[in-house]
């Protein structure tokens, strides 16, 4: 039992990133007011002013996420600059209340609008925004300023410490715990498939497995990602370890479909419970084990007349085996650094221009509802006003629709409401104990940063619970705090809900069009290179990165349609649901044939592999029907594919051979095809995808 909770632990949370975030905030944090309290207090300088070194120690945990260290390094070393240009500002203006506002309304477009310029610029827009805020809200004066530089210099200090010296974030690291969260993430599966074998009418069952999987594929994006950023190893190692990742996915979902197919069409008596728990005893084994236990098990199940799931069985195992083994021989291989291509940057111009501009859409967004909130938060509460325009500024962050920002504004309402009753306890509790108001700080500062990429609701609840810690402590509690904390917390919530609906509105469903466009551009490229490859050279190697391109256009759609699928009645979010369903398993399909295409272009001749690449291009085009781009009608281009299948499947007959890697090949090609025909169904043929007509 144990070892069952720290598998779904592990699957939870991919290489334990948000273990390892909130880790690194809470001991920045500490660190950061442990430097900076007795400083400010040998100096005469009033405490508080710790608090903005703490809030840039946070924003500079979780905001600098530059992919190589020699960038996390320049972001830090730029950081305090529009932390302290900020400060100043509105140190400068503090004497004209309403210029002072009007200024804080020009630095939170900047902040917002930067982000254009690439990911280095979020964090240093993020401590921009609290810089000034925090200096409206200390109301510091001008000889203070000093000080205020002290704060924050500790406070970037102790994030990069932590960063680079202490949890730093290596590569070879995050594989070890990615390969560990891998194997749980497969534990997950073989549990869910098994609770659907309980339960084979149980819709909920079934949603899990799917959610199973779909974190299943996450996590195996985020492992190949990280293996592409491994400099110290060659090009040729990083390629197999990120084809093994992408085996092992591919390995637990065929074998998780054949048990399903078991579950549905139960012939198979008791071998699904049977292979799920001798596989679940397997996985328990270290790596060099498993390919022979994992072959024991096959046998066994193939003993039962079920030969299909023996062989998935033993692709699984050897699968697993092998990213182990290729992981463990990092150690004994270090070639020297090669050039990443990660350093080159995309220079193509942005053909967006304008209000298209989502940075720019967002930051007019932001400033209407943050205007908003200043005013009607100051006739609510005019000394509590800043919750509200906070509350404003943080719903528009990552949300890239209407429909997002307005679940995110719930969440922050929801989270608020039930984070005012746990604080009007804790400090109930634990008022008047030091050592207990501290416990619980702490403890909510690492749970709410625990749950910041999980749950945003549960993050806002321990925010507000810590804030409960925090007065009584200070001996300043009051349930009315809390109360207007709700208050101005709704105020805000609303103002980002009236900008998102009526200034420069983004609907949902348009993203999801503009997602679903670029993931059937990505599957046209897909398609047509492996076409083109299998032509003009005769192979179909190197497909990882336009494979991967399909799986990360993917992802994109499904958090887009969140809105649609999981906070709306069932009745409302049908056809949203089968269009994503039908991306998924699009998505399955392409790495299934990546994989297979890869053996059949070595045991084909010259003709095959051009009727095969024929299909390919043809499916391309029928894909890129959907676009702008397309030049191909849709009923024209699928009746190629179709054609091209046929003489495919007349070609497969007539070899003498059993099942080959050209029939695995032939059966991928054909479930794409029939997807692309849903898809049509759903969309319609004439529909030019992402808003563009």
């Amino acid at each position: 039992m144990g070892s069952e909770w720290w598998n779904r632990f592990l699957a939870s949370d991919p290489s334990l990133r948000r273990l390892r975030t909130a880790v690194r905030v809470t001991l920045s944090v500490v660190l950061t007011l442990v430097l900076a309290i007795p400083l400010l207090a040998w100096w005469g300088q009033p405490l508080p002013s710790a608090m903005i070194g703490a809030v840039v120690a946070i924003n500079g945990s979780l905001g600098v996420n530059d992919p190589d260290r020699r960038g996390q390094a320049i972001t830090y070393a730029l950081l305090p600059l529009p932390v302290l240009a900020a400060l100043g500002l509105s140190i400068a203006t503090a004497f004209a209340p309403p210029l002072q506002s009007a200024v804080f309304l020009l630095v939170i477009f900047v902040a917002v609008y930067v982000r254009r310029f690439g990911p280095r610029y979020f964090p240093l827009g993020m401590v921009a925004f609290m810089g000034y805020f925090f200096s409206m809200f200390l109301r510091p004066q001008p000889a203070q300023f000093p000080a205020l530089v002290a704060a924050v210099l500790i406070g970037t200090i102790a994030a990069a410490g932590l960063r680079f010296l202490v949890l730093r974030d290596d590569p070879e690291g995050v594989l070890a715990r990615g390969r560990r969260t891998l194997r749980a993430q497969v534990h997950g599966l073989l549990h869910a498939v098994r609770d659907v074998a309980a339960q084979p009418e149980s819709a909920s069952k079934r949603r899990q497995l799917h959610n199973r999987s779909a974190r299943l594929n996450e996590t195996s994006l985020m492992l190949e990602s990280t293996v592409g950023r491994m400099d110290e190893i060659s090009e040729d190692s990083r390629n197999v370890l990120r084809q093994r990742i992408l085996d092992v996915e591919l390995a637990a979902e065929n074998l998780v479909n054949r048990l399903l197919q078991l579950v549905d069409h139960p012939s198979g008596g008791g071998v699904v419970p049977h292979a799920v728990g001798a596989l679940l005893s397997v996985l328990e084994n270290r790596p060099h084990h498993v390919r022979d236990a994992t072959r024991r098990v096959s046998e066994q199940i193939e003993d039962r007349g079920s030969v299909d799931v023996a062989m998935a069985i033993r692709r699984l195992g050897t699968e697993l085996a092998e990213l182990a083994e290729a992981a463990g021989e990092l150690g004994e291989e270090r070639d020297d650094a090669e050039t990443r291509s990660d350093d080159e940057t995309d220079e193509s111009a942005d053909e967006q221009t304008g209000l298209d501009r989502p940075e720019l859409r967002a930051a007019i967004q932001v400033t209407v509802a943050t205007g908003l909130a200043i005013v009607f938060g100051q006739l609510v509460a005019p000394n509590r006003w800043y919750w509200a325009v906070i509350t404003a500024f943080v719903v528009f962050i990552s949300a890239n629709s209407r429909g997002e920002l307005l679940v995110r504004a719930w969440q922050r309402t929801a989270g608020t409401i039930l984070g005012v009753l746990a604080g009007i306890f804790v400090a109930a509790q634990v008022g008047g104990d030091l050592t207990a108001e501290l416990s619980v700080i702490l403890a909510c500062v690492f749970l709410a940063f625990y749950f910041v990429g999980y749950s945003y609701a549960a993050m806002t609840f321990f925010i507000t619970t810590l804030l409960g810690a925090l007065y009584g402590m200070l001996g300043t509690f009051d349930v009315s705090v809390l109360e207007t904390r709700l208050a101005e917390t709704a105020v805000g919530a609303a103002s980002g809900a009236l900008a998102a609906v009526f200034v420069l509105p983004t609907r949902t469903r348009e993203v999801i069009r503009n997602n679903t466009a670029e993931f059937l551009e990505a599957l046209r490229d897909f398609l047509r290179k492996t076409g083109t490859e299998l032509s003009e050279q005769g192979t179909a190697s190197g497909l990882q990165e336009p494979t991967r391109a399909v799986d990360d256009a993917l992802q994109k759609v499904l958090a887009s349609a969140n809105p649609l699928t999981v906070y709306r009645f069932r009745s409302r979010r049908s056809q949203v649901q089968r269009l994503a369903a039908n991306l998924s398993g699009c998505a399955y399909y392409v790495r299934n044939l990546s994989v297979a295409l890869s053996d059949t272009a070595e045991m084909i001749d010259a003709d095959t592999r051009e009727r095969i690449a024929e299909q390919l291009w043809a499916l391309a085009d029928a894909a890129e029907s959907f676009t702008d781009e397309g030049q191909v009608p849709f009923e024209e281009a699928i009746g190629a594919a179709h054609r091209s299948s046929d003489e495919l499947h007349d070609l497969a007959e007539s070899l003498t051979d059993g099942p080959t890697s050209l029939h695995r090949s032939i059966r991928w090609l054909d479930r794409t095809m029939l997807v692309l025909d849903e898809i049509a169904r759903e969309i319609g043929t004439d529909a030019h995808l992402a808003g563009r007509s």
